[in-house]
């Protein structure tokens, strides 16, 4: 019988719980947030989250469901506790980059390092603020694929904090964006997801992630017909931005356009998205099986995120390649060490053996006096070493002399990078906005920031219109006014003969 899998997500406004087992949907619940408990998918006030999660584990249990009774589900949740089943929790995509990296053939033993310096050669970020999670995807038998996923630390250390003040231990985590697609039975396919407080745009093609924009909306300042707009010409930069990057397969009528969110309850918009290329809309569906009570569309994230067991892409279909484990390598489940029980075996041996050799100190108490003799010679040794501490102190206090001048040379240092520190963290939000907002043909190499005259933002595209759409999205963003300071055209001829057209730009922003 499959096991019994829970699923929480938090977002803005409340946190879903899911229980299913295998492809049925079984128990479901939410708990509302009081505004400010968690803003932009990010736990700001962890005790009290916690205290809400342990609430919503009380809500599963008592909520009333047809096909299973009151006490099933209490088993269930108790076994899920025990280790019997499986906890996966999803967490925003918001500051999220995601890529598909072409690597050379290589062994499975090389993979993760290489993955590693790539994505630091690719992602216009440090990843040393960064989680990065990768999974191998098919390719050429000259080549190793992989989907790349770097997400904020700070974001997944908070909530496995608060899961643990909750006395919840996850199984597995999952990116809102990349659980959404799990419900997608199409190697091509564009999927919308509106919430009170964000935007997910997803265009899928070879089974695999392509192109994900997750964007904050302006909930608190706009109703939802209000943003309809936005949202509209968000999905039109969208598919503009995957066109010009992909001219030789772009998006066409016969690729389905799924919504789910505030949209299914908007039908009248779905007009405006169908108009851009003529696609068919339909509601985003779902891999699992539910009642007709279910309120699927308010459990989107946690549908995919309870498919995840499921290994739908091993199976016969068109469902989503991506399916990892964003969890970090400090988070997983550890494996039995050996070197610790050896350790542990050592250590009992060695108390035997004091015990031993205290009961032989007993037995040969008596030899005390033929001992006295080595006594006085150990004491005149003694006094020969005392000599040479004498010395190498007055060598001490020499040798501190000298150092005094690098301890202050060192602590003029500490400031200055404590000063560079504070002016980083002053900048950092841009920096996150300017990277966020980078479609994938556009490399950003620098960002330069001035107090005075802003920031010149320099990279590279494969277009122009590229550089021209770029610029678009940071001054649409509204924290940003921009100037396209300059952009040159070159060419070079690749290895094998191909020509390749990049434009190197400049951008002034403020």
């Amino acid at each position: 019988m499959a096991e019994r899998v829970i699923s929480l997500y938090f977002e803005d406004s409340d946190i879903k719980a899911l229980i299913t087992r295998g492809k049925m949907v079984e128990r479901w619940a939410s708990v509302p947030l009081e505004q400010g408990l968690v803003r932009g998918g990010v736990i700001v006030d962890e005790i009290q989250v916690a205290k809400k999660v342990k609430e919503l584990l009380i809500a599963i249990q008592r909520v009333k469901t047809k096909p299973t009774g009151f006490n099933i589900i209490i088993e269930s949740v108790v076994e899920l506790f025990s280790g019997k089943g499986k906890i996966i929790v999803g967490l925003s995509g918001r500051d999220s980059l995601y890529r598909v990296l072409s690597l050379p053939k290589l062994p499975e033993s090389l993979i993760a390092e290489a993955v590693r310096r790539e994505a630091g050669r690719v992602l216009p970020v440090s990843l040393n603020e960064l989680y990065l999670v990768y999974q191998s995807i098919p390719g050429s038998s000259n080549e190793t694929r992989v989907f790349i996923a770097a997400f904020p630390q700070k974001a997944v250390d908070i909530l496995l904090r608060t899961l643990r003040n909750a006395g919840i231990t996850p199984n597995v985590l999952d990116l809102a964006p990349l659980s959404i697609c799990l419900s997608v039975n199409e190697p091509k396919a564009i999927i919308v997801d509106v919430r009170a407080d964000s935007l997910n745009i997803v265009i899928m093609a070879e089974r695999v992630p392509q192109v994900i924009r997750s964007l904050p909306l302006q909930s608190e300042e706009k109703g939802k017909s209000e943003n309809i707009p936005t949202v509209i010409e968000e999905f039109s930069r969208t598919i503009a931005f995957y066109n010009s990057s992909h001219p030789q397969d772009p998006l066409n009528s016969d690729v389905p356009v799924f919504v789910s969110g505030d949209l299914v309850d908007e039908a009248d918009t779905w007009k405006s998205f169908a108009g851009i290329q003529d696609f068919k809309v339909s509601a985003l569906p779902s891999a699992l099986q539910f009642s007709e009570y279910f309120p699927a569309n308010e459990f989107v994230v946690n549908i995919g995120l309870g498919t995840k067991p499921l290994a739908l892409e091993k199976q016969p279909g068109n469902y989503s390649l991506v399916n990892l484990n964003a969890l970090p390598a400090s988070a997983l489940p550890k494996p039995i060490n050996l070197y610790r029980i050896v350790i542990s075996v050592v250590t009992v041996v060695g108390i035997v053996g004091i015990i031993l050799i205290w009961n032989a100190v007993r037995n040969t108490k008596n030899m005390t006096p033929s001992l006295q003799s080595q006594l006085a010679s150990i004491q005149n040794q003694i006094t020969s070493n005392n000599k040479n501490v004498i010395q190498l102190t007055a060598q001490n206090k020499s040798i501190q002399a000298q150092i005094q001048p690098i301890e202050d040379a060192a602590n003029v240092l500490t400031t200055k990078l404590s000063t560079l520190a504070k002016a980083r963290n002053l900048t950092d939000g841009d920096i996150h906005q300017i990277v966020a907002l980078a479609p994938q043909t556009i490399t950003v190499n620098a960002v330069a920031y001035n107090d005075d005259t802003g920031a010149i933002i320099t990279g590279s595209a494969s277009t122009k219109e590229a550089v021209l759409m770029y610029a678009e999205a940071l001054k649409d963003s509204g924290g940003f006014s921009v100037v396209v300071s300059s952009i040159n055209y070159s060419s070079q001829f690749t290895n094998t003969g191909v020509l390749i057209e990049i434009y190197n730009f400049s951008l002034q922003i403020n």
